[in-house]
């Protein structure tokens, strides 16, 4: 049993059931029809909460807190329901307007006034190849992502460093790379927008984005990677990196959009993760670091040997079993 009590300082009112208490959230119209219209096709596919929310890639409890009114869905949680809602969408006069696709890594919730900045500049880049009437369009093929074991990914990086001529130990700085049909623009250095926007993306930006990279032509044969140089040297090195693996993958773009006039953006959580994970296998082979730990060297030391942060060697150490090694923890059976 529920029951519904105001509450006193915030407005609205509280739902008790079974001694949990929720709160409860004053939804507008738009965001009752948008839960209608999700629950209604759920129900009418036979899905459960827990099935939608795999499917669509959100979490089981925040889909929940939802369809019971006790959370609005972020702009990011809008798009990929009304993705999935389609023509029910449409029906009930919902919609979003699609802005742009790219490769985007960024906070989950950048400011539109970031995001906005980072597509006029996508646009200039565009404009600069010959598309200035075209927008950042959907790809021209259905995406199939295909799923990598951990054991690839490792694989993957050990080619790529084979390819550009690399030792098993010996270190990269991807700024040194050169990848076929791919151009590498920064802020400081970039013309594609002005001073001030300069000033915003380096400064008050700065830690809501790291990098976006911008298909130039709709085959996604030629692009460029804009590059946040306001972060430290060793955060710029594995990001580009990123960025690199996500193209040379074929891997999904990032969808932008614009709901109720802020953007919200979706993406594949398990190719971002095999991106930052070949990037950071690119830049710490396995073979060396496991050679660095049975050394006894610290996190600083291999980081400094290899041009990262501390803070990728310890994900690198943990990603290959060898944090228990590093840390001297020894195990050992009770002799009794």
């Amino acid at each position: 049993m529920c029951e519904s009590v105001p509450h006193a300082h915030i407005g609205g009112s509280w739902r008790l059931c079974q001694g949990v208490r929720f709160a409860q959230v004053n939804m507008t119209k738009l965001d009752q029809k948008f839960v209608a219209a999700i629950k209604d096709k759920r129900e009418r596919e036979g899905l459960s909460i827990r099935a939608l929310a795999a499917k669509i890639g959100m979490s089981f409890s925040s889909l929940a807190r939802i369809e019971r009114g006790e959370g609005a869905p972020d702009n990011n949680s809008k798009i990929r329901l009304l993705e999935w809602l389609g023509a029910d969408a449409d029906d009930a006069g919902l919609g979003f307007e699609d802005v742009a696709f790219v490769h985007f890594r960024a906070a989950k919730n950048a400011g539109s006034k970031t995001v906005q900045a980072l597509l006029d500049a996508a646009l200039c880049f565009k404009a600069a190849h010959g598309n200035s009437e075209r927008p950042i369009e959907a790809p021209e093929t259905e995406h199939v992502a295909v799923s990598m074991s951990k054991e690839d990914l490792e694989q993957a990086a050990e080619r790529f460093r084979s390819d550009v001529e690399l030792g098993p130990t010996d270190p990269l700085d991807p700024f040194d790379l050169i990848v076929d049909s791919v151009a590498l623009e920064t802020v400081t250095h970039t013309d594609c927008i002005d001073a001030k926007a300069k000033r915003f993306l380096m400064n008050a930006a700065c830690r809501e984005w790291s990098a976006m990279s911008v298909p130039l032509d709709p085959a996604q044969e030629e692009w460029i990677v804009f590059l946040n140089d306001c972060h430290t040297i060793e955060r710029q090195r594995v990001t580009l990196l990123e960025e690199y693996w996500h193209i040379l993958s074929g891997h999904k773009l990032t969808k932008i959009a614009k709901v109720s006039g802020a953007f919200g953006r979706t993406y594949d959580t398990a190719e971002e993760h095999d991106a930052y994970y070949m990037a950071s296998a690119t830049l710490l082979p396995r073979n060396a670091i496991t050679q660095r730990v049975e050394k006894g060297q610290t996190s600083v030391q291999i980081a400094k040997a290899f041009g990262t942060s501390p803070e990728l060697v310890e994900y690198r150490i943990k990603r290959l079993g060898l944090w228990r090694q590093h840390v001297g923890k020894k195990v050992s059976l009770s002799k009794e």
